[in-house]
């Protein structure tokens, strides 16, 4: 679609403006022509939900604009999204305007376009895969299907700003043999099924919460759409997509209303008061918390378990809930055998820094990068551009939220009778460069995981005399750095 007759082979000229499609998440998704587009761009505007792997792509010579959008924040109006591209195509300059998903599919790229057109410029639309489209696949979930949907509607979820209430045909969309697919629904799901269902809409129709969709922390839940309005996750900054119809009953991840819903399924968590009993079996995880360095060659962990565990991860507090971590699941083979080669150069040059010690710590081996279940790496993302990001969250606070996280994991590990263990990296250049990671991106530690022969009755180094736990009452003061002790020193108050 090029404006004013230009031919494809002029696309790229300068003082153009090429609204591009990223689709729905991996860089792998992309269309050719959208990889070319952005790899010759001077300057990309972009939207919050492209993924790092596709910002990777962009050439570090060209300028990044950042106009995301989210629910109740804009860093810029739609009116003023127009205005940069329009300022920048006349400046001379390749401008992408990178959107997720289809720039005509909810993405407001007609808009664009014609206010393109009232401006004299010349645009090309690059289709991309839409968040429908690719979601959908990526949830087992077919669009149409010759015996159960004769057709596919796109709706979009949102209300229109001063809007309460949907302006849609019910009473058509409640009829059956057809999909329904609601762009941002999870906010809205229960009016939305209240509707359907009132219009004749049985309320076991199958149905499905998609998050994340084709990326790789993907959830998805699929049962009945009453069921489904039940148990839906809390609305949040996921990007989520409903979808309604017959055909939901073939994804793989659909469970009917009366059978249990899948085990990777997070727990719907309620404000109640937990009793002496619960509070005696958490401290029993806290104290038994320990940094495993042995663990059970061969062994794996079950699907389900590993998700629970991110999952606890992943409810670790963040401000704004802008979790600024990510955690790189290892499995390949190679670049797990480069990670050991790595640590096991760091702690040459350990010993060498030891001196006299460094005998003692080279006996302290770290067998878990290689024979641990699953290796996971904590890396601090890059800064997504956003003046909230920037103001609420240095970087300081960012490591932070990431320990948050790394904690919760260690002990939704212990509380499934597994181990994990902590791999500092001190010089993570050629850990980044092995993970292939994004400029702004940092390796913090290596975790390994995984079922162990034995839980340590005390930490490792202080069974082996390396390290002695120091009281409690050492680490908290009254007012000052130097003030008095806040607590007694007792034995059993030991920091370990």
């Amino acid at each position: 679609m090029l404006a004013e007759g230009i031919g494809a082979g002029g696309a790229n000229k300068p003082g153009m403006v090429h609204i591009v499609g990223a689709g729905p998440g991996p860089a792998d998704l992309l269309t050719v022509r959208a990889l070319n587009r952005i790899q010759c761009a001077d300057v990309v505007v972009h939207d919050r939900l492209i993924d790092a792997e596709v910002l990777a792509l962009i050439p570090p010579q060209a300028e990044r604009i950042y106009v995301g959008k989210a629910s109740g924040h804009h860093v810029m109006s739609q009116k003023q999204i127009h205005a940069v591209l329009i300022e920048q195509a006349r400046k001379g300059r390749r401008v992408v305007r990178l959107k997720g998903g289809d720039p005509h599919v909810f993405g407001r790229g007609g808009e664009e376009v014609q206010a393109l057109q009232a401006a004299g410029l010349s645009f090309e639309v690059v289709p991309g895969v839409s968040a429908a489209n690719g979601c959908a696949a990526a949830a087992g979930i077919p669009l149409t299907h010759r015996d159960l949907a004769h057709s596919c509607t796109f709706l979009s979820g949102h209300l229109a700003e001063g809007s309460i209430d949907f302006d849609f045909d019910w009473t058509a969309l409640a009829r059956p043999r057809q999909t329904r697919v609601f762009y941002m629904g999870v906010e809205r799901i229960a009016t939305i099924a209240c509707q359907l269902i009132a219009h004749g809409l049985a309320p076991d129709t199958p149905a499905a919460i998609v998050q994340d969709g084709a990326r790789a922390g993907q959830y998805v839940l699929a049962t009945g759409l009453k069921a489904l309005v039940a148990r839906a996750p809390a609305y949040g900054p996921r990007p989520g997509l409903l979808v309604i119809g017959e055909t939901v009953s073939l994804s793989p991840h659909f469970k009917a209303a009366e059978e249990s819903l899948p085990s990777n399924t997070p727990p719907v968590h309620h404000a109640e008061r937990f009793s002496a009993t619960d509070r005696a079996s958490f401290y029993r995880v806290i104290a038994s918390r320990r940094d495993m360095r042995h663990f059970t060659p061969a062994a794996r962990v079950h699907d389900e378990v590993l998700q629970r565990v991110l999952q606890a991860a992943h409810g670790a507090p963040s401000v704004g809930l802008m979790q600024p971590w990510r955690f790189i699941r290892v499995l390949a083979t190679a670049l797990r055998g480069r990670i050991a080669e790595l640590v096991d150069a760091e702690r040459m040059m350990t010993a060498e820094a030891l001196g006299i010690r460094a005998d003692d710590f080279m006996r302290l081996k770290v067998e878990g990068i290689r024979e641990c279940a699953e290796l996971l790496v904590a890396v601090l993302a890059p800064d997504d551009g956003t003046v909230f990001g920037r103001r609420t969250m240095p970087r300081d606070m960012a490591l932070c939220s990431l320990a948050c996280a790394t904690e919760n994991l260690w002990l939704a590990a212990r509380a499934e009778n597994l181990g994990l263990g902590w791999v500092s990296m001190f010089e993570p250049e050629a850990l980044a460069q092995a993970l292939r990671l994004p400029d702004g991106a940092h390796p913090v530690a290596v975790l390994c995981l995984g079922p162990v022969p034995t839980f340590y009755d005390l930490p490792m180094l202080e069974q082996l005399a390396w390290r002695q736990g120091r009281p409690l009452a050492e680490f908290v003061r009254v007012d000052t750095w130097d003030g008095a002790q806040a607590l007694p020193s007792r034995d059993a108050s030991r920091c370990t």
